[in-house]
């Protein structure tokens, strides 16, 4: 297992774990990510209990609407990010930073500041998640691959200097015995052509 998989794994495992750690100091107490997601998706179609709910995020219903929302998407991409990074190669190093610079920002919208004492230990933890899961798939040797796959298929042409030799079957040739063939890279052309279609050489 190369170091890219073992800190995006961990990185997930982070990732995941924070959104059920104490995370904002939310309205009357803290709460996790879990707990306020949980709140908001089960009241969903109670009017009384989310118009109570959101008046104690904001006075704007508008406001403490988007706060809540942020909250709720930050939990997903959170979670989203983790399972990534744990079942893949070094993924979750998209979705878990996503979802923290979400969080973050519905911090800053209700607390007015991310004062440090507004926070816990769950914000902490899911910006240490986030930043493994990046270090994981910036280190990770799939795009090695990738570019030694391109370079193994461009080298598979036969070249003569910076010109690939194009082989041509003796049954084209049988059946062009006027065609033209080039002094440089041996390519076969028209019999009216006068530069070499293959590496532009003059015929």
């Amino acid at each position: 297992m190369d170091n890219s998989r073992i800190i995006s794994l961990i990185g997930g495992i982070v990732l995941i774990v924070s959104a059920f750690l104490p995370f904002y100091y939310f309205i009357d107490g803290i709460y996790s990510l879990f707990q306020i997601t949980l709140a908001v998706l089960t009241n969903f179609t109670n009017n009384s209990v989310m118009q109570n709910f959101l008046l104690q995020v904001n006075p704007s219903y508008g406001m403490a609407a988007m706060i809540l929302a942020l909250i709720v998407a930050g939990f997903m991409l959170l979670s989203i990010g983790g399972l990534i990074a744990i079942f893949r190669k070094a993924g979750g190093s998209i979705a878990g930073p996503a979802g923290m610079i979400v969080l973050t920002i519905a911090g800053f919208l209700y607390f007015k500041n991310l004062s440090i004492g507004l926070l816990s230990i769950g914000f902490y933890t899911g910006w240490l998640g986030a930043i493994m899961c990046i270090i994981g798939g910036v280190i990770s040797p799939n795009k090695d691959k990738t570019k030694i796959n391109v370079s193994v298929s461009q080298q598979q042409n036969v070249t003569t200097g910076n010109s690939p030799y194009t082989i041509t079957s003796p049954e084209n040739i049988q059946q062009n015995k006027d065609a033209k063939f080039c002094n440089k890279c041996g390519h076969q052309n028209k019999s009216d052509t006068s530069f070499c279609a293959n590496c532009g050489n003059k015929l």
